[in-house]
C-alpha cells in the first residue's frame, strides 16, 4: 500500500449507524480483532480483551440498558437546560440495537514502575500525588484500547464493513458488564457496532492548519 492508498483509506472511513441485514463472517471479525492487537500499547502489556456479540437478544439487552440510563438522565430537572440536545441524544442512544454485531472492548488495569513509585508516595507527597493525577487523566490502559479500536475501524473499512465507536454504553457500564459476564479484572472501555453499511455519511475535517503548530 502506497501513501496515496493509505490516505484514501483513512479519509474514506466514516462512522456508520445503519447497516444491511447481512451476516458478517466470523473470520472477518476475528481478523479485525487480531490486527487490532498489533496497535501500540503501554509497556506491551496487552491488557485488552474483546467480546464479539452476534446474539441479537444480547445486543438488545445492552441497548435497553443504555437507553434506560439515558432516559433517567433526561428526566432529571438539570437536563432541561439542554433540553433540545438531550432529546436528540436520548433518541439516538441505543441505535446500535440494529447492528449485526457488537464488539465489547475491555481493559485491565496497568501500572508502570513509575506509577507504582508515585502510588507509594501519593499519601504524603503532594508532588507525587499531582503527577499521578496527571497520569490518571489519560490512563495507559485507555490509550492502548483507543489505539486498538482505531486500528480495528480502519481494518473494517478496508473490509467494506461499516463500524462506529460507541462511548454511550459507559453510561450503563455495570449493566453491560453483567450482561456479558465480564470478569471483575476487566473494565468496559467502549463498544464497536459493525455491519455492512447501509449509508454513506460525509463529514469534513478542519484544515490541518487550524489544529497544527510547529515549535522550532
Amino acid at each position: 500500500m502506497d501513501m496515496e492508498e493509505l490516505e484514501n483509506l483513512i479519509k474514506g472511513r466514516r462512522s456508520i449507524r445503519r447497516w444491511k441485514e447481512k451476516e458478517i463472517p466470523d473470520e472477518l471479525l476475528k481478523k479485525a480483532v487480531g490486527l487490532a492487537t498489533w496497535a501500540p500499547n503501554g509497556g506491551n502489556y496487552q491488557g485488552w480483551h474483546f467480546i464479539v456479540v452476534r446474539n441479537k437478544g444480547v445486543i438488545e439487552r445492552m441497548a435497553d440498558a443504555v437507553q434506560s440510563v439515558i432516559d433517567k438522565i433526561a428526566s432529571w430537572p438539570e437536563a432541561m437546560t439542554w433540553e433540545e440536545d438531550i432529546k436528540r441524544y436520548q433518541k439516538n442512544a441505543s441505535f446500535f440495537r440494529n447492528a449485526p454485531a457488537c464488539i465489547g472492548v475491555f481493559s485491565s488495569d496497568y501500572q508502570s514502575v513509575l506509577d507504582k513509585v508515585l502510588i507509594s508516595r501519593e499519601s504524603f507527597d503532594h508532588e507525587a500525588k499531582e503527577i499521578l493525577a496527571f497520569r490518571r487523566t489519560a490512563p495507559t490502559s485507555i490509550q492502548s484500547a483507543a489505539a486498538a479500536v482505531t486500528t480495528m475501524l480502519l481494518v473494517f473499512h478496508q473490509m467494506d464493513l461499516g463500524a462506529v465507536w460507541l462511548a454511550a454504553p459507559l453510561h450503563a457500564k455495570i449493566e453491560v458488564e453483567k450482561i456479558l459476564n465480564v470478569p471483575k479484572n476487566l473494565s468496559l472501555t467502549c463498544l464497536i457496532a459493525v455491519g455492512y453499511p447501509d449509508e454513506s455519511p460525509q463529514k469534513d475535517r478542519k484544515p490541518v492548519e487550524e489544529i497544527l503548530e510547529f515549535i522550532y
